[in-house]
């Protein structure tokens, strides 16, 4: 059982490490020997963020900077937490 997170676009290696980090912990493990994916791109403005469970995805574009993004992340989750 693993959570793998992959970035495309330009990332400040603090900014990366902050999202790995609240992904992680937003997220959890996922159960019962499943792989679960997180791809996180950033384009200028705006950001993408797709989450691919076993069972479900979740896939969300913030009209965001990268810097502000670690902060929507949770709410986002928590509105359509992964099973």
């Amino acid at each position: 059982m693993s959570l793998h997170i992959d970035f495309d676009g330009l990332w400040d290696v603090q900014m990366k490490a902050r999202l790995d980090s609240t992904l992680r912990a937003c997220i959890g493990d996922p159960p019962g020997g499943q792989d679960w994916n997180v791809f996180v791109t950033s384009f200028g403005g705006f950001c993408t963020v797709l989450v691919k469970a076993s069972q479900q995805t979740r896939r969300k574009v913030f009209l965001l900077h990268a810097s502000e993004l670690a902060e929507a992340i949770p709410d986002w989750l928590k509105q359509y937490p992964l099973r």
